[in-house]
């Protein structure tokens, strides 16, 4: 029989009788012979579906030797998104800003070069434009004196010699009609073409340079993820080989020159992947020690609260202790009160020229500073009795708020301490699908 060409596809091989001995590629190929032992079919498995006993080995250490099928929704969903690929605007980035630079500019000098061309034809058919819609206004008022005419002899019958010859007037007025409409949307849809395709230009240079440069993109980060993998091989297996900065570079550079461009994209997608769930694995950390330091500060700021809250208690008991030495005072001060006014009233009626004037008038200030003494201390004790109240009462507001934010700060901890773990389960995932991309380059 006549060999057939070999053919990568997915259809189905051959009836069993055409075939020969079939034997696996290293990749997990399979490549179907015909009764001479002449390759005609190779049966390539599904993308991401590794058959090799070193793929089998790792996914089942990986995932904990789960049966195909029998994977949870969680896992199918975090190997999706670490071996999501990225578009050509994610690969490429901030990366290249000079080149994106120029060729941005030179785009836009393009962009403008086209548009003012384009302007200028169309503004060289703007008479035109006017004329067809003069024309075409023409058509439609001669339609519509045509149309009122018919629609007076409307009650006639069809047969009527007026009614037939105002038809056939109506009917040349509505082909005038239409091909004067015609001539203006093919005018107006040729200017606006014009300016759609200035636009359509400018996008598709764009997407070109971005297409471009993240192809750059995708190489640089392929080689150096390849670089860093023959490092960690060789301190890994063999200290003693000494692999140069230059001989890593050229090895490298001739590696992913070498892939096809769906498989650069992998490795850039990948560690681009890793990049940003470490990223997003620093910040948890960051955000998780935050949280704790707040939550120690919420838990200090309970202890300083409660300490001023217990000192203030003391202090307004022994306060209140002195209660009944203010009630003795209080009372007392009446009495104080009536000698003072006395004395005041006995020093008041002698004269000047008495021998007993200044001795009346001593003892009426001395009692008078013993009133305001008195009144004075009542005054402070009642003063400071409400100050500590008062105190009291706002600390154990403050004390109550600041064990609600100590619970709070806690589950804060807490959600921030789960979210560290799970970033951090998803850049080990991350690392793990980008040191396997290129490793898979190896094969």
């Amino acid at each position: 029989m006549p060999a057939r060409s070999l053919e990568r596809t997915g259809s189905p091989p051959p009836p069993v009788g055409e075939q020969g001995k079939d034997f696996t590629l290293d990749n997990g190929s399979v490549v179907h012979t015909d009764e001479n032992g002449i390759p005609y079919y190779i049966e390539v498995p599904p993308e991401g579906d590794e058959t090799t006993p070193e793929s089998g080995q790792e996914s089942g250490a990986e995932y904990g030797d789960v049966e195909p099928g029998q994977e949870s929704a969680e896992d199918a969903a975090e190997v999706q998104a670490n071996e999501t690929l990225r578009t050509d605007a994610e690969i490429l980035g901030n990366r290249y800003p000079v080149s994106q630079m120029i060729k941005g500019a030179g785009n836009t000098l393009q962009w403008g070069k086209e548009r003012a061309a384009a302007a200028w034809n169309n503004a060289m058919e703007q008479p035109g434009l006017l004329m067809d819609k003069f024309m075409h206004g023409l058509a439609q008022s001669s339609y519509d004196r045509r149309k009122a005419k018919l629609d007076e002899v409307a009650h006639l019958s069809d047969n009527h010699p007026l009614k037939k010859f105002r038809m056939r007037k109506l009917q040349k007025a509505e082909a005038r009609l239409n091909k004067r409409k015609a001539n203006l949307e093919i005018r107006q849809n040729r200017m606006t073409g014009r300016v759609e395709a200035v636009k359509n230009a400018y996008e598709a240079r764009r997407e070109a340079t971005i297409a471009e440069l993240s192809e750059r993109a995708d190489k640089a980060r392929a080689r150096k993820a390849l670089r860093e993998e023959m490092r960690s091989k060789r301190k890994e297996q063999n200290e003693n080989v000494d692999v140069g900065w230059f001989e890593a570079w050229v090895v490298a550079k001739k590696h992913v020159d070498s892939m096809p461009k769906y498989q650069r994209r992998r490795i850039a997608s990948a560690v681009m992947n890793a990049a940003e769930a470490s990223k997003n694995s620093q910040e948890a950390s960051w955000q998780a020690r935050y949280a704790e330091r707040a939550s120690a500060d919420a838990q200090n700021r309970v202890e300083s609260i409660g300490g001023q809250l217990q000192q203030t208690r003391t202090e307004l008991n022994s306060m209140r202790q002195q209660a009944g030495e203010i009630a003795n005072m209080e009372s007392d001060l009446v009495s104080v009160r009536e000698n003072a006014a006395k004395l005041q009233e006995k020093a008041d009626s002698l004269s000047d020229d008495s021998a007993n004037k200044f001795a009346a008038m001593y003892e009426a200030v001395k009692a008078q500073q013993q009133q305001e003494n008195m009144e004075k201390a009542i005054a402070d004790y009642h003063k400071r009795l409400a100050e500590l109240q008062r105190q009291e009462t706002q600390l154990a507001q403050s004390l109550i708020q600041a064990q609600k934010d100590v619970e709070n700060t806690g589950k804060e901890f807490e959600n921030r301490a789960r979210a560290e773990a799970a970033a951090k389960k998803k850049a080990e995932a991350t690392q793990q699908a980008r040191d396997r991309s290129v490793e898979n380059t190896f094969v």
